[in-house]
């Protein structure tokens, strides 16, 4: 072969296979699409309260020939209450393109370990009134398993405590049961704790009230609570204020009545001569309160600051005891002391327009108690003050008189071992309401943020709970070195 022409062959040769190389790279380059969902999450469907897991999802990269390449570089992102029952959509993005799939949170709040009350009102209608009842049905399971059923009807309740985003609750069965073994009665309240970053102020009082002996506590229970699909928080559903044997036991005629600064909201009340002012929860405002009943409530009561006022309201015969029970007063005011309650409903009873006397309680209201309220400072605050002391209710005038102060040591005597139980009660209860405790602050997210009375916060459940427990045990200490003074 001629030289020559041999080269020439080699480089057309060469010439064409470069040719050729090109447009088969052309031919073979992919051209990326979109990406798409090529396994679905393993869970989709979650219960009430659930953070969404999406294990399983398996995402890939789809190109202009139809192949499909796997990435892992992607990120779900989902704006769904958890709180709400419903349906809604995540969003997988990458490589700047997106694809959705729905996501639901439906059937049962997830497990906490406390009962959950379903109230379910009629047409879903919003509960926005303190007044007015509306009607709706009640279902309490625990651990999935239905323990009562209940149709009832439902409102707001409170006065300050109203006006916040969680909101406590009225309920009035139709007809009596027996709620959580608590007792039969178709009165009951739910109580929302928005302010107390512990959740306990009010169950600690209540356990007080038992371990001093106290004739009527309000039964109560922690439970979650839904209302129609959404979830609310922790709350504590206790038993109502009202007259009967299995609540406060006095006569159908007897006088349970009321001092708070809401007196004038009421259908019946009366001012005494001190400018305090009382409404009434028995006999019934509405309609068994008789005229002659109410005038002799009245000049009862403006009597008895009338002797206060006197000389010899001392006086063991004619003075302040003819009017009041001496024990019942004296525990009442180291109840609230032992607290640190600052601002309490103030109940008091007496059985007859005859000779009986009045007695304090039952307890109620906690919301300023432990070391909050009026005090902006460190916490745990200074422990070292009286509640109730130097015009404050009647007990400027009755702690001037040596015979209460005795009373009052005596009763602090009798009862001092009960701030151990109180301690473990504390603890206890932390335990069995911690997983509640992280669902409800998910749900109101407060813990950074002061609440009304509430004080500056520390962060976190724990913390709150800690120095709660801290500054009840220097008050107590502060309390023993006082009752030594008596």
């Amino acid at each position: 072969m001629n030289f020559k022409i041999y080269i020439k062959i080699l480089l057309l040769t060469g010439l064409f296979s470069v040719f050729n190389s090109c447009g088969k790279d052309e031919v073979e380059e992919l051209v990326f699409l979109n990406i798409e969902i090529s396994k679905q999450p393993d869970k989709t469907a979650f219960q009430l309260g659930e953070t969404p897991d999406f294990t399983g999802i398996e995402i890939s990269e789809v190109y202009t020939d139809g192949a499909k390449k796997p990435i892992t570089n992607f990120k779900i992102d989902w704006t769904a209450d958890i709180f709400k029952k419903g349906t809604t959509q995540a969003t997988v993005s990458a490589r700047n393109r997106t694809v959705t799939f729905d996501i639901s949170f439906e059937g049962d709040l997830i497990e906490t370990g406390l009962p959950v009350v379903y109230i379910e009102t009629e047409n879903n209608a919003p509960i926005v009134s303190k007044e007015t009842y509306i009607r709706a049905n009640m279902v309490i399971k625990e651990k999935g398993k239905i323990l009562s059923e209940n149709p009832l009807g439902i409102r707001g309740r409170g006065n300050a405590t109203w006006t916040y985003p969680k909101k406590p609750y009225k309920l009035k069965l139709d007809n009596k049961a027996n709620i959580l073994d608590m007792g039969e009665d178709k009165d009951w309240a739910l109580l929302a704790n928005y302010c107390d970053k512990t959740l306990l102020r009010t169950g600690i009082a209540f356990k007080l009230s038992r371990l001093m002996d106290f004739a009527w506590t309000p039964k109560d229970r922690f439970v979650e609570l839904v209302v129609n699909g959404e979830y609310m928080g922790n709350y504590q559903l206790v038993e109502g204020i009202k007259q009967g044997s299995n609540r406060v036991d006095i006569p159908k005629t007897g006088y349970l009545f009321e001092r708070d600064g809401y007196y004038r909201e009421e259908p019946m009340y009366f001012e005494t001569s001190r400018g305090y002012g009382y409404s009434f929860k028995n006999p019934d405002p509405d309609g068994d309160l008789t005229e002659a009943q109410w005038s002799y409530i009245r000049d009862y009561m403006n009597e008895f600051e009338s002797v206060l006022r006197s000389e010899t309201f001392n006086d063991p015969v004619s003075g302040y005891r003819k009017y009041i029970n001496l024990y019942s007063f004296a525990r009442w005011f180291l109840y609230q002391n032992i607290l640190a309650n600052m601002d309490t409903n103030v109940y008091l009873t007496k059985i007859d327009m005859g000779d009986s006397k009045l007695f304090m309680g039952p307890a109620w209201d906690f919301e300023w108690s432990i070391g909050i309220g009026w005090y902006e400072g460190v916490r745990p605050g200074p422990a070292d003050y009286y509640v109730w002391n130097g015009n404050a209710f009647y007990y400027d005038r009755l702690l001037q008189d040596p015979a209460f102060k005795t009373e009052v040591k005596n009763i602090w005597t009798n009862y001092q071992s009960i701030s151990q139980d109180i301690l473990n009660y504390i603890d206890e209860t932390t335990k069995l309401i911690d997983k509640s405790q992280e669902l409800n602050f998910k749900r109101w997210d407060i813990l950074n943020i002061r609440v009304s009375v509430g004080g500056i916060p520390l962060g976190s459940f724990e913390k709150e709970v800690e120095c709660d427990r801290r500054f009840f045990i220097n008050h107590i200490n502060w309390l023993n070195t006082e009752m030594a003074k008596y």
